[in-house]
């Protein structure tokens, strides 16, 4: 779990440095490797709270849900929804599995900004919607302690500059019996674009400073400068690092060599790099089979190959590639032409 810091402004040794979750990205496979490089926490992609219910089963979202607490350390169940009911039948039957049992806790989503959710009134539009809010945290909450477990909610800035109320969701999420609460330092309307503002993190944890509940930001880290910046700024109790880990996982030892946690970093060479991409080409491949697991290590590599030298050769290849051998082969190719630059 999280530690609360009851300090503003907190010291760098108790800010706490996790992986936010991404749709298509945060599976176990990604979660372990950026366990190894330092981060502390982590969440499991969005799934729906309704499927579940309806379903009474998790089975068809197991994929996104599965977790592994001795290899990845502490990592939450995400649900999205609309319905309080729904969350009150799909966690109990979540927190019975015998692997989702080691949860270390449920974290709502009321701030994915894609449409198919939002239209359906869930994510991003319930900072539109304070009381329906309320009572799906609320009835979260009551499901949970039977299982000993708490309740996170991650939310946005506001729905738009015309309904900035992230301070107002913080206390109401607060007041519902939420633990912690990340705020995404950006409006709906701006979905990942523009400057994350950062005053509406520090005004929540001004807010919630007598209250006990964590406050984790969210948005524009993107290096241990950057994160050190926003625990300084807001005082903040951590920070949950997105799009900058795509392809990325080495952010968080980068971050917490910054901070004075670890020895000083170094950029990884390209043999580094590329073991790390071959490590994750086998978790997926196993976890998935090789069909799906390569379809989504295509993806993969374009994060990692990013900015990198010969990146736009490889990356065209990729997405040819049908089988490991030939990722695999793509990945020493690669490797060796990076070498040579």
């Amino acid at each position: 779990m999280i530690y609360k810091n009851t300090t503003k402004g907190n010291t760098a040794g108790e800010y706490r440095i996790g992986l936010a979750p991404m749709a298509g990205t945060t599976d176990v496979t990604f979660r372990r490797i950026c366990k190894g490089f330092g981060s502390e926490f982590g969440c499991t992609e969005l799934v729906s709270a309704r499927g579940i219910a309806y379903r009474k089963s998790v089975e068809s979202s197991f994929r996104y849900l599965m977790i592994d607490p001795e290899g990845e350390g502490p990592c939450a169940i995400q649900l999205f929804g609309h319905e309080p009911k729904d969350f009150a039948e799909a966690i109990p039957i979540v927190l019975s599995h015998p692997v989702l049992s080691h949860a270390s806790h449920i974290d709502l989503n009321m701030g994915c900004p894609v449409s198919k959710v939002v239209k359906t009134g869930a994510g991003a539009a319930l900072m539109l919607d304070l009381p329906r809010a309320f009572k799906i945290i609320e009835a979260s909450v009551r499901a949970s302690e039977t299982f000993g477990l708490k309740v996170t909610v991650k939310f946005r800035k506001g729905w738009d500059e015309k309904h900035i109320n992230a301070v107002e969701f913080a206390r109401m999420c607060a007041d519902a019996g939420a633990s912690s609460i990340t705020i995404h330092a950006r409006t709906r309307d701006q979905m990942y674009g523009g400057a994350a503002d950062w005053t509406i993190i520090a005004e929540a944890v001004e807010c919630l400073r007598k209250t006990g509940v964590l406050v984790i930001g969210n948005g524009d880290v993107c290096d241990g400068a950057s994160a050190e910046r926003m625990r300084v700024e807001t005082g903040a109790d951590g920070v949950a690092i997105g799009r900058a880990a795509l392809g990325n996982p080495w952010i968080f030892k980068e971050i917490r060599s910054h901070l004075g946690k670890d020895a000083c970093f170094r950029e990884p060479t390209a043999l580094e790099r590329s073991e790390v991409m071959l490590l994750h080409l086998e978790g997926l491949t196993e976890r998935l089979g090789e069909e799906r697991g390569i379809k989504e290590m295509r993806t993969q590599l374009a994060h990692y190959l990013k900015g990198r030298q010969n990146a736009a050769e490889y990356r065209s290849i990729a997405v040819r590639a049908r089988t490991k051998s030939e990722v695999r082969e793509i990945i020493h190719r690669w490797t060796e032409s990076a070498d040579t630059v």
